[in-house]
This record gives structure tokens, C-alpha cells and sequence, in this order.
């Protein structure tokens, strides 16, 4: 989370009303997803597969056109 933080210039104390907000969720999850370990461990600390939580980015976004 501090990567993301200095990344994005968020304010920690910023988060639980940013939370709400759509383009903050489609900016965590792409970081959480642009970096694979990351992915994995996010995963696997929630009990969820990496899939749903790319799945997750892709319906808040929409698809990724390259």
C-alpha cells in the first residue's frame, strides 16, 4: 500500500472516502494487478483467486483493448 500511496500522492487518511469512489478502486486494483507478485499475495491473503481480482479491474474498467 505505501508504493501505491507515494505513487498516486494519496493521503492515507484519505482512503476510507476515496474507497467509494470508482476511479480510486480502478486505480488500486490496476496497481494490484500490474505487478504479479503483488497479484498473487493480495490473492492469497483475501482467499480469492488472482483471476477474480483481474476480473474484479475489468468490470469496473472495462475491457483492455491493446
Amino acid at each position: 500500500m505505501g508504493r501505491f500511496l507515494a505513487l498516486t500522492g494519496v493521503d492515507p487518511g484519505d482512503i476510507r472516502a476515496l474507497m467509494g469512489e470508482e476511479g480510486f478502486q480502478i486505480a488500486l486494483l490496476a496497481h494490484i494487478c500490474g505487478d504479479e507478485s503483488l497479484l498473487i499475495d493480495f490473492a492469497s491473503g483475501e482467499n480469492i483467486s488472482p483471476e477474480s481480482v483481474v476480473a474484479a479491474l475489468a468490470a469496473l474498467s472495462g475491457p483492455i483493448m491493446d
